[in-house]
């Protein structure tokens, strides 16, 4: 994701159940990054206008914004997971943002003016004496490499069901536009390096510490199997995750501490 974000127009598509860790791991790589991350929050009522005024915000700030540290151009993370899919017309939305840096008509004339004045001082900056003679649509397009070139669209989207297919069918740039991060199951060597760091803080016995981390590991492995046997044998999905995992661990805590 680290990667991902620090080339010009770095998108992914993070897919996995929920749980597995995408939107933690993109803010913590944004984070590192020294990103602004952006998420929508929904509200009751929120539709379509909400949705487009919040993508304003982060061409706005891709655009025509500069670093803390004065530098040219602001990244900025935006981070959007198929729970927030309130309508369809989201996902339009941002595959026009991935294909083509913008979405149509989403700004009014007035407010392509004051981009235009904005970006102003960029384009002189970067073209020179060249940038004067750059006619209002020029100025725009510039804007819109601008967008491009440092708005990071990650999404968290889940395999589960047929949603999840019938979207990459309609909206080919979510696939063809973004580097895909498949999220697996956490492998042993994992499951023991956190329960070893969650449990640090506890009170335990040298010989019994050990057998403790290994239970945890151990109860969630074979919970991850039962699952599998559920499923062969009864035909439902139940989820392991890596969420359960971390749950297992505290409730042990708190059992402990009682």
């Amino acid at each position: 994701l680290a990667r991902v974000l620090r080339q010009p127009r770095g998108n992914a598509m993070l897919v996995g159940v929920g749980g597995s860790g995408k939107q933690s791991l993109t803010r913590f790589a944004a984070f590192m990054s020294e990103m602004k991350c952006f998420q929508i929050e929904l509200t009751k009522g929120y539709g379509v206008t909400e949705f487009r005024e919040d993508l304003k915000k982060c061409f706005f700030t891709a655009g025509t914004e500069t670093t803390a540290h004065g530098a040219i151009g602001c990244p900025i993370v935006f981070l959007f997971a198929d729970t927030q899919v309130v309508e369809e017309s989201f996902i339009e939305d941002i595959n026009n943002m991935l294909n083509a840096g913008e979405v149509p008509n989403i700004f009014a004339s007035d407010e392509k003016v004051a981009i235009c004045e904005k970006v102003g001082p960029f384009a002189k900056e970067q073209f020179g004496r060249a940038a004067g003679d750059m006619t209002p649509l020029q100025l725009y397009a510039y804007f819109i490499q601008r967008v491009k070139q440092y708005l990071h669209i990650i999404l968290a989207f889940s395999p589960i069901g047929s949603a999840f297919r019938d979207r990459l069918r309609l909206f080919p740039s979510l696939v063809n536009c973004c580097a895909i991060d498949w999220f697996t199951a956490w492998p042993g060597d994992a499951l023991l390096a956190v329960a070893e760091k969650f449990l640090a803080e506890v009170q335990l016995d040298a010989a019994v510490r050990p057998a403790i981390v290994d239970m945890c590991m151990t109860f969630h492995t074979n919970a991850h199997d039962l699952a599998a046997e559920f499923l062969s044998e009864q035909g439902r999905i139940t989820y392991v995750t890596p969420t359960s995992y971390l749950e297992l661990i505290v409730a042990f805590k708190l059992a402990l501490a009682e």
